[in-house]
Parts: structure tokens; C-alpha cells; sequence
């Protein structure tokens, strides 16, 4: 397989040189993210994939990142803690502040901004048929694959959307976001809606799941298990699930006093059902993937993250979740990579985990944003990537906002969209974002702060007006933008960088702009002598 170059985003990019290299400018694509990968793994034929999803199960939460140092006490988790002892645990792993999103993004490979969801889905916001799923993907280029979905769905709100909207042939579980009541629950199964119904949620998921993937005997599947635990309602599940909180009592009372108890017993039920699950498959033959859907909940936020900086926040104790890849595709097995990861990666991992590709399974007008990490399944390597997650159009609520995020190895930018306010953070001196930097940089720090604004920018599907011609005359370099209608200045701006290897993206501050109309030309009159790349940004 020849080295792939994956190139995103929407805007343009110039490159300027002087009048005696023959007054040249070309045109290419903006780089928003730009990987170098030079891979190849193939699969053997028919391995199973086990999708296993927590729901507001933050990194903190868990024994594989969380040490008990820090003052944090968690639950005993030995059967999540077995993956890691024969796979790969991601330390570095991003999802969005809520679940939707997340689901989305684990379902498309594509950020929210592209499926519309960037917020908890209700009646007026919801995935639709348009998205490109996951078991579309595989009809495409893994026909032989059997496919369903088990637990949580939380995407759209009709009964039958798992399988109109998702693509999934097989549904059971939970329809909505959360269960009034883990004991007595309404079950939607491909459709049909069951109230009342009393079989304890995560056990009847795993008792589902289980049935469904010994039904295939050899046949290869792709199952997709997504727990509602330990999401609210605060409970004590049944005490053989959780031995070490059987003592709770259980009573509303003691719930308000001690939550987080209660979540820990719910994240102990979960794992002892997870070792059933597990228990299900043909390890040697079955990849298995574990991730959280978003940050732990503030309620039950553990240290070393601060208070009021857990889901729903666009904080690292909102966003970092665990995630451990499992199975014969893992080399060197019980080690852990620090690649940046986000929740859309996984569409292609599993796509190549099962011997096919985006490229075979995904048709050419549908862009993935993710990017395999099949590379560091298969070798101790840690990829060149960046993190982004995003909030948008979310229900009013005090203390949260809508944004973005984007990290690169070391530092991270946060954008509130509304407010057009940004902080940024070194969160290799400060990996619990206590200094907002943005009113304090240093000369270095400034150019990093540039850089990342500048990529921030890729995100979008705006794809800005035409630019209709870029020249340099008299040392200086002019581009011209066309659109239908008024053209409003302040959305645009001019940035250069003199050496994209090495050197940083920067606003040229003092451009002069000039508007006519639907006209907008954009000057650099300082242009560097030795020539620089230029990019126009929509804000």
C-alpha cells in the first residue's frame, strides 16, 4: 500500500513567488489536517468486531488512566482491565462534551459539523437518512458481515430510526438518551416498543448481545454494544453485579449524599457484565474495542480534574474518555500509545481491521474525517495527529457553551463560538488547564496559539466564497474574492506562512481589504521577498 496522504478542509491555499520565478501562483487545497502514513495490514478474512460503548464514562473514572495518587477511588474494573493487558490503551483519546455527537462520529466517521449533530438529539435535532453509516459502509465492502446494534441509540427519536436512519438490520435496547428507571424501562427491538419492561438494562443488554453473536457460529459480525451505565439515574444495581457497594442501601437519600458510590457500583455492574460479554466471543478471532462516549459527569467528577470540568465542558475532564483496542490485529500486546485520538477514527480502524478500506467501502462524495489507527495497533508507534471535538446547538444551560476544541501534541486552543472568546492552554506544564494563556503568551507560545486558530478554521463545511485570481506585483500579494450578493470584509481573513515544513500560519493583520459589492480583494502589502503561502480564512 503506498503512503497515504490525507488532505481536509475547505478554504485555499496560495503560494506566492517573486517576479523573476515568472509572477507563478497555484492553487491547491487547504491543508486542515495533513497525515503522512506509510502502512499496509491485512486482515485475515472474517474477524469479528465487539463495539463496546460506557456511557458518561470519563478517563478519569477509569483504573487504566486515573491513579489512585491522585486522590481519586474507583471501582475495581478487572474484566475492562483484561483488554488492556492484551491490547493497546490510547491515552490521549478525545470524544464531545455530550453522547450524541460522539455516537454520531463513532456511526459516520465524520465530525458534528458535518452531520448536523453537535448537541444531546431531540425531536427537532436529529441524524438523518442523508448520513453515510457504518453498516452502509460494510454492505459496500464487507457484504458477508452480520450487523446489529445492542444498548443505547440515542441518534433519532422514532422507533425504527436504528435501522432507517443507522442502517442496522438488528436493534434492541434503548431509544433515548437515558432510562427513567434501570429497573423499569421501555425496550424498543427493530421497532416495537415494550413498557414496563423490568429486566435490569445492563444485564438485558449483555443477555441480547451474547444470544445474538452465539447465533453466528462461524459467521463473521460486527456487534455494537452500547451501555446506558453509568449514566443517570444514580442506583444500586443488583449486588451480585456489584460486590464491593452491596452494603449500599440504595435509599434516595444516601443517592443524594454519596453519587458518586453509586456511580462506581453502576461502573463495577458494567464491568462484570462486560466479562460475560467477553466471555461470548472467540478472543483469538474477534477484534474488541472499548471507548467512553464523553467526560465523566460533574456530580461524580473524580480528582485530579477540577470541579464544575467534567461532561458537558469542553475541558479535558469533559472530553478525554478511555479507549482500548483488543485483539489479533495488536502487536506487542499490554502497552499503551500516546497517538491523539478522536472518537471519528474508528470508522476506519474497523473498516480496516475487517480487510477493507474507506476508500472501498465509503462512496467517493462522502468524506471521513477519521484516519485508522490499525498503524499502532500493529507497531509501538505514536501517529501525527490533532484532536478536535465541538458543541454546537445546544439546550440553554447555565455555565456551558457552545465551541470547539483543537490540540495538538502540546497545546490546546478552545474557541466559544458565541462569544468569540478563546483560551488556550500548555497542557504539557498544565494538563488540567488551571492558566488560560491566551492574555499572558510568550513569543513561542503566540506562534502556536496561530497555529492552531488557523487549522481551528478547516473545521467547517463553509467552503467561503470563489476567490477568482491571486497576484504579486511590486513585492505585494493581492487575492480576489467573488460571491453572490453583499460581501461583509470583517468574515475574512488573509494568512500566510513562509514555509509550511517548518515555519507557522499567521494573520496578516495589517491586510488591506477593499469590498465592491460582491468584490473582496485582500492585500498583503509587507509580503515576505522570498515569496509565502496564503490562505483565506472564513471566521
Amino acid at each position: 500500500m503506498l503512503p497515504l496522504i490525507l488532505l481536509e478542509g475547505q478554504s485555499y491555499l496560495f503560494r506566492s513567488q517573486l517576479p523573476n520565478h515568472g509572477r507563478r501562483v497555484w492553487r491547491a487545497a487547504f491543508l486542515c489536517s495533513l497525515v503522512l502514513l506509510a502502512w499496509s495490514f491485512n486482515a485475515p478474512a472474517a474477524q469479528n468486531i465487539l463495539l463496546v460503548i460506557a456511557d458518561d464514562y470519563g478517563a478519569g473514572s477509569s483504573r487504566l488512566y486515573n491513579s489512585t495518587n491522585s486522590g481519586a477511588v474507583l471501582p475495581p474494573t478487572p474484566n475492562i482491565e483484561s483488554l488492556a493487558a492484551s491490547g493497546v490503551v490510547f491515552r490521549r483519546t478525545y470524544a464531545n462534551p455530550v453522547c450524541s455527537p460522539t455516537r454520531a462520529c463513532l456511526l459516520t466517521g465524520q465530525y458534528g459539523f458535518r452531520t448536523g449533530i453537535g448537541t444531546v438529539v431531540n425531536f427537532s435535532t436529529q441524524l438523518t437518512t442523508n448520513a453515510f453509516t457504518l453498516p452502509e459502509a460494510f454492505a459496500r465492502g464487507a457484504p458477508g458481515y452480520a450487523l446489529a446494534q445492542f444498548g443505547k441509540w440515542h441518534l433519532a427519536t422514532a422507533p425504527d430510526s436504528p435501522n432507517v436512519v443507522g442502517g442496522w438490520p438488528l436493534f434492541a435496547g434503548v431509544l433515548g438518551g437515558a432510562v427513567v428507571d434501570y429497573f423499569n424501562w421501555t425496550k424498543t427491538s427493530n421497532g416495537t416498543q415494550t413498557a414496563n419492561y423490568t429486566h435490569y438494562v445492563t444485564t438485558d443488554i449483555v443477555d441480547d448481545a451474547t444470544k445474538w453473536i452465539q447465533a453466528r457460529g462461524t459467521n463473521p459480525w460486527l456487534a455494537w454494544v452500547a451501555f446506558n451505565a453509568p449514566h443517570e439515574p444514580l442506583h444500586l444495581p443488583p449486588t451480585n453485579l456489584c460486590p464491593h457497594y452491596s452494603a449500599l442501601p440504595g435509599t434516595p437519600s444516601d443517592i443524594d449524599a454519596r453519587p458518586t458510590l453509586y456511580y462506581d457500583a453502576m461502573v463495577e455492574a458494567m464491568d462484570t457484565e462486560i466479562g460475560r460479554l467477553l466471555a461470548s466471543v472467540d478472543r483469538s478471532n474477534t477484534h474488541i474495542i472499548f471507548i467512553g462516549d464523553n467526560g465523566t459527569p460533574p456530580l461524580t467528577l473524580q480528582p485530579p480534574y477540577p470541579a464544575g470540568r467534567g461532561k458537558g465542558t469542553l475541558y479535558e475532564g469533559g472530553l478525554r474518555v478511555p479507549l482500548v483496542i483488543a485483539g489479533p490485529a495488536v502487536v506487542n500486546p499490554n502497552r499503551t500509545n500516546d497517538t491523539l485520538v478522536t472518537a471519528v477514527d474508528l470508522f476506519a480502524t474497523i473498516l480496516e481491521l475487517v480487510g477493507t478500506s474507506v476508500t472501498a467501502a465509503v462512496p467517493t462524495n462522502v468524506v471521513i474525517d477519521g484516519c485508522s489507527l490499525v498503524p499502532a495497533l500493529s507497531a509501538d508507534v505514536v501517529l501525527s495527529r490533532r484532536a478536535y471535538s465541538e458543541a454546537f446547538s445546544r439546550f440553554a444551560s447555565p455555565g456551558i457553551a457552545d465551541g470547539r476544541a483543537l490540540r495538538d501534541d502540546r497545546y490546546k486552543l478552545i474557541h466559544y463560538t458565541q462569544e468569540e472568546a478563546f483560551e488556550f492552554y500548555d497542557l504539557q506544564i498544565d494538563p488540567y488547564e488551571a492558566t488560560n494563556l491566551v492574555n499572558m503568551l510568550t513569543g513561542e507560545q503566540r506562534q502556536y496559539y496561530n497555529r492552531l486558530q488557523f487549522w481551528l478554521y478547516g473545521y467547517t463545511t463553509n467552503t467561503g466564497p470563489r476567490i477568482a485570481s491571486a497576484s504579486w506585483t511590486n513585492g505585494q500579494f493581492t487575492c480576489t474574492l467573488v460571491q453572490p450578493g453583499i460581501i461583509q470584509d470583517q468574515d475574512y481573513a488573509l494568512w500566510r506562512c513562509e514555509d509550511l515544513t517548518s515555519a507557522f500560519w499567521s494573520e496578516v493583520n495589517n491586510a488591506v481589504k477593499t469590498v465592491n459589492g460582491p468584490i473582496l480583494r485582500l492585500r498583503d502589502v509587507t509580503a515576505p521577498s522570498n515569496g509565502a503561502f496564503y490562505s483565506v480564512v472564513r471566521r
